[in-house]
């Protein structure tokens, strides 16, 4: 029996001082995701479709300056809100990577302090340079999630969320 072709995968952990319900959010509503998604700060996205249902697509445009625009398509597979998300990821021409559809799973783990815990796995790479530019491409986008949740505005959203809670 033949050996099946290797895959590659990046993996990737971190934690949020914010609730699970805002960081889930962060992932799921078109309006924070053009904030966030995206390697560097120098990389624009737009959000072209978003029909954020089990087997909804997605469209994203990414625009690298002058080297410029990489679509993104790609279909929601599963979606457990505040618990996971799993998504297919196939870029488009001109991306060096144009065809090679991969997936993306993401869970959101509540931390005890209220913190999450964020595991994003990135699979089925079809070698190892597209997996090392996926790694690199998540840990920056991770990063600009990061900030964006620090910023005085996403503090008042934790405080009016809890405020509301208590309320209730």
């Amino acid at each position: 029996m033949p050996n099946p072709k290797p895959s590659f995968e990046a993996t990737l952990i971190r934690r949020f001082a914010n609730p699970v319900s805002l960081v889930y959010q962060a992932w799921t509503q078109p309006q924070h995701l053009e904030r966030w998604l995206a390697p560097a700060d120098d990389i624009q996205m737009q959000v072209v479709e978003f029909d954020f249902r089990e087997g909804g697509d997605y469209y994203f445009r990414y625009t690298w300056g002058e080297q410029g625009v990489f679509p993104l398509r790609g279909r929601f597979l599963t979606i457990q809100p505040e618990k996971c998300l799993i998504f297919s990821w196939l870029p488009q021409p001109p991306d060096p990577d144009a065809g090679k559809e991969t997936m993306v799973s993401v869970w959101f783990r509540p931390c005890p302090d209220g913190e999450t815990e964020v595991e994003v796995r990135h699979t089925l790479f079809p070698d190892e340079p597209m997996q090392a530019r996926h790694q690199e491409g998540w840990t920056g986008a991770l990063d600009r999630l990061r900030r964006l949740l620090a910023l005085p505005e996403r503090a008042n959203e934790n405080q009016s969320t809890s405020t509301k809670e208590q309320h209730q």
